[in-house]
């Protein structure tokens, strides 16, 4: 027997106090009795030190009690007793990515683990991290086997995708703390290239004596085919909506007969057999597969494609899913003269997009059920209290505000002042007629005519405009002289676009050039902010969702959705709070369409298309990747002077720490201490 903190045994000079205590009592001195109390005294002082104890069993208990925790703390072990020795740490890396559900990849690795957890070997510690989008630590070492188990096999299959870097990071972090005298990472993975490379060339992290075990993995080249990128948009042809569509169709190796399918819901409406020509036969070629059907613009259109191979490694990534809101008409209120804005908005001109509505300044009171999504608004009209008001009423709403600035008045002046503006100088800048210096090419409104389709705007020229200063506005144009010509505003939960000049000739030949009507039809579309779907999200990425103006919500619903637009009752909503009007979450891990749902509304309001990463379709893998010897770290330069007798402490200190004789002795101890309590209670209630 020995003693692994011998220290804590010279507590056992304790068992001291509460004899000398006892036994240094004595008769009170200087005592003065009076006479009416003298005789009410029922416990008087002993005439004589009580050398002796009366109690000899309950003075030994609690000597005993005190001794057995001195011992506790002392930490008895036996060196020739064999307990059970952790022997190793292992950290098992479960890969949960797309790829690795090729040949039911993951399914089995899941079940190995499980069932090794299930077998409740304790000279194993055993934690596990699924990799996915993120390493996320499932059990760790301590963990309730039978419950790890359970928690393993529950798992299910995602189309995530993710790289090694922090898997294996978490995994040494892991292994720092371990007992086992041996540390293992072991991957199971279909280790696939890409999740190498990325941050191959990060800091080395791990100890050199952690034994890294690697899969099996086959080097040849597997065929597929997968899709990705889809795109999908509405024109009208004869008067009747269209939609066009298209997907980016990747070969990989030989996938033999192919054939793709576009969906619009449950409908089939377009299929093909594609061939692949000598020039399509390339390894990696990716091309272009485009298409176009007839659809009701009322309602939300579901697109999903799919494609179909003789040879193909990986299946779950043949299909792909898009959608495209319903065509709603907005409304606009138009507070201005300019005979160019009233002849854009037409019915006739729009298609129908927008319904627009004239107003008359002198009108006071506004229907609140035909309230618009855009108010078109002159400065010069700004004059009017009226006018003043339904700019701010409509900002605080959430609906959008185009404001031209057309005239220079004090009035004016101090209208914009407040909305962080201010008049550099309060006259018309009469200039020769020169185009756009600088347009934000990012930004929503400008961003569609980064290609000449829609027009080119380097044609646009400016002969007149107002000369301001942004304070608390974004500048989005730039006229030739440097000069802010349109510019966005922060004034509220809606959306406010100030033009520096007018929509007539007297300031640009913008109001008849090519690129007006479309132009105003996007920032219209901008200012409305009508949700619109988003296909840009793969499985459990990082979302952060923003409130539409005029939404006023406290939660928002990520619901999964079936091809006819109804909701899926056998899939559990997402429900996500709302904070500084952002939704921050994670998108779902299974492809498909989500509908979005603000509070408690009875229809969705957008829609969002998660697909897998490309990425996760290159099916070339790495048997011996370099990464692993990058992150390792060198081996310590003093590990020579380490003796056989260091070593063998260190080792009897962590069988020590492992031996359960400490718990026996507190145990113990315990319950001397209640007996003690129990035996002291019953002598004074006889006495």
């Amino acid at each position: 027997m020995s003693l692994l903190f011998p220290l804590m045994a010279f507590g056992a000079v304790a068992i001291g106090i509460p004899i000398w205590l006892h036994l240094r009592r004595r008769d009170e001195k200087d005592l003065v009795e009076f006479s009416t109390l003298r005789f009410l005294d029922d416990q008087p002082v002993a005439k004589a030190r009580p050398l002796w104890p009366h109690h000899w069993p309950l003075l030994l208990l609690r000597i005993a009690a005190l001794l057995l925790l001195v011992a506790a703390f002392a930490w008895p072990y036996i060196e020739d007793d064999e307990p059970v020795i952790v022997e190793e740490s292992r950290v098992y890396l479960l890969d949960n990515t797309l790829s690795h559900q090729r040949e039911s990849g993951f399914e089995n690795a899941r079940d190995e683990i499980a069932d090794e957890l299930a077998k409740q070997d304790l000279s194993k510690q055993i934690s596990v991290i699924e990799l996915s989008t993120t390493a996320q630590t499932l059990v760790r070492f301590g963990d309730d086997p039978n419950q790890a188990a359970d928690t393993i096999r529950e798992l299910e299959p995602s189309a995530e995708s993710g790289n090694f870097v922090d898997a294996f990071r978490a995994a040494s972090e892991l292994l720092n703390t371990s007992l086992g005298s041996e540390r293992s990472i072991i991957l199971r993975s279909d280790s696939q290239s890409n999740q190498w490379t990325v941050s191959q060339n990060a800091p080395p992290f791990l100890d050199a004596d952690i034994r890294v075990e690697l899969p099996e993995v086959s080097v040849e080249k597997l065929p597929g085919v997968s899709l990705s990128d889809a795109r999908s948009g509405r024109f009208t042809r004869n008067g009747k909506s269209w939609i066009q569509a298209s997907v980016t169709i990747t070969r990989q190796g030989d996938p033999g007969e192919t054939e793709i399918a576009f969906f619009d819901g449950e409908k089939e409406v377009f299929r093909q057999v594609v061939a692949w020509n000598e020039q399509q036969q390339v390894d990696g070629y990716a091309g272009t597969v485009l298409t176009e059907w007839e659809s009701d613009p009322e309602r939300w259109m579901l697109g999903k494609v799919v494609v179909q191979a003789e040879r193909d490694a990986l299946e779950s990534d043949n299909r792909t899913y898009f959608s495209l809101p319903p065509v709603r008409p907005g409304k606009v209120e138009l507070i201005s003269n300019s005979l160019f804005l009233k002849r854009a908005l037409d019915p006739t001109v729009m298609m129908d997009r927008w319904d627009i509505r004239i107003a008359n300044i002198e009108e006071t009171v506004r229907d609140k059920s035909d309230l618009p999504d855009v108010l078109c608004v002159d400065a010069r009209m700004l004059l009017t209290d009226r006018v003043r008001k339904k700019v701010r009423d409509d900002l605080s709403r959430g609906c959008g505000v185009m404001l031209m600035v057309d005239e220079s008045n004090p009035l004016i002046a101090g209208f914009l002042r407040d909305l962080g503006i201010d008049w550099q100088t309060g006259e018309r800048q009469q200039t020769e007629p020169k185009t756009f210096r600088y347009v934000f090419g990012e930004h929503p409104i400008f961003a569609p005519f980064r290609s000449s389709e829609l027009g080119n705007l380097a044609e646009i020229e400016f002969s007149g405009y107002r000369k301001l200063q942004v304070r608390d506005a974004v500048p989005l144009a730039f006229s030739a002289s440097g000069d802010p010509l349109i510019f966005e505003v922060a004034a509220g939960a809606g959306r406010m676009l100030v033009f520096a000049f007018s929509m007539d000739r007297k300031d640009s030949n913008w109001p008849i050039h090519p690129t007006f009507i479309p132009f105003l039809d996007k920032t219209l579309t901008y200012l409305r902010g009508q949700p619109t779907s988003v296909a840009s999200f793969e499985p459990g990425e990082a979302v952060t969702w923003e409130l539409p103006p005029g939404v006023d919500a406290e939660q928002i619903s990520v619901e999964s959705l079936n091809p006819d637009g109804s909701v899926d009752s056998a899939a559990k909503p997402q429900l996500v709070d709302i904070n500084d009007r952002e939704a921050r979450f994670r998108a779902p891990g299974k492809p498909g369409n989500y509908g979005i749902r603000y509070g408690t509304e009875p229809r969705f309001d957008a829609v969002l298309d998660v697909n897998p990463s490309p990425l996760e379709s290159e099916l070339r893998f790495e048997p011996q990747p370099a990464a692993v010897a990058a992150w390792t770290l060198p081996e310590p330069e003093n590990t020579s002077e380490i003796t056989e007798e260091d070593s063998a402490i260190a080792l009897t200190d962590a069988e020590a720490l492992q031996q359960p004789y400490w718990w026996y002795l507190l145990i113990a101890a315990v319950a001397a201490f209640v007996a003690e309590s129990v035996i002291g209670a019953a002598i004074g209630r006889n006495q």
